[in-house]
């Protein structure tokens, strides 16, 4: 039997996440929670089959979980901790859907869907690029990633890692002190580390704008962005 996390990663927690997520029975449900000086008590008291986490922004710099984001101009984000927390703390996995708290998808469903398909993937994410890392092209200017070129780069606002590909994320932290952008250093680090890597017709609605209407919604598709979590409910609504 395998042990199959979903982590959503997430600014503060939102009821209406909390109370879709409640309801999953086949997957260990864990929210980042990113800020450290929200009090969790009544989350937790309430939501008893989720597990709500606060990290040390100390400890993601002593392990070197950090710059996994710098278009938010932070050193440590929620993914820096998201990454750190099943890194480090909680290694007992041997999936991780990893998804920002803007994602949609229909139902725990989806996700088995998708893993029964792709279970001996080590990453699935949206459609990657090659590039050449050109300075003058998307952000490569400002990216570091400690690979020579080809570089790759995919939208991974929802993605999952096999406990492979977590891994070869926590090597490459070990080696470089540091993560990097994650939107080049999964898909890079999967290529140079050759691990199995997909990008399933179901994660292909994960766009950097998007407006979406319950018309473009699919029962075994994610989709991003979908901000307003009271859309999540209207879209859920047959």
């Amino acid at each position: 039997m395998y042990i199959r996390y979903l982590c959503i990663i997430s600014l503060r927690p939102h009821k209406i996440w909390c109370d879709f997520l409640n309801e999953f029975a086949r997957y260990k449900i864990v929210v980042i929670v990113d800020d450290n000086d929200i009090n969790l008590v009544d989350f937790i008291s309430t939501y008893k089959n989720i597990t709500f986490i606060q990290i040390n922004n100390e400890n993601c710099k002593l392990h070197g979980y950090t710059d996994s984001n710098f278009i938010i101009n932070k050193l440590i984000s929620g993914w820096d901790k998201a990454l750190y927390y099943f890194g480090i703390e909680n290694v007992d996995c041997d999936f991780i859907w990893f998804m920002e708290d803007d994602v949609f998808f229909y139902n725990e469903n989806t996700l088995i869907q998708i893993d029964e398909k792709y279970i001996d993937d080590d990453l699935l994410s949206s459609y990657y690029y090659e590039s050449d890392g050109n300075k003058s092209t998307w952000h490569w200017n400002s990216i570091e990633i400690k690979f020579a070129p080809p570089y790759y780069c995919a939208m991974v606002c929802a993605v999952r890692f096999s406990k492979n590909m977590m891994k070869c994320i926590n090597n490459y932290v070990l080696e470089h002190k540091k993560l990097g952008f994650i939107e080049a250093l999964f898909p890079t680090v999967a290529k140079k580390n050759m691990v199995k890597y997909s990008t399933p017709d179901e994660l292909a609605e994960i766009h950097y704008r998007h407006n979406f209407v319950k018309n473009d919604i699919r029962k075994q598709n994610i989709y991003h962005p979908v901000k307003n979590l009271n859309i999540h409910i209207e879209f859920r609504n047959d």
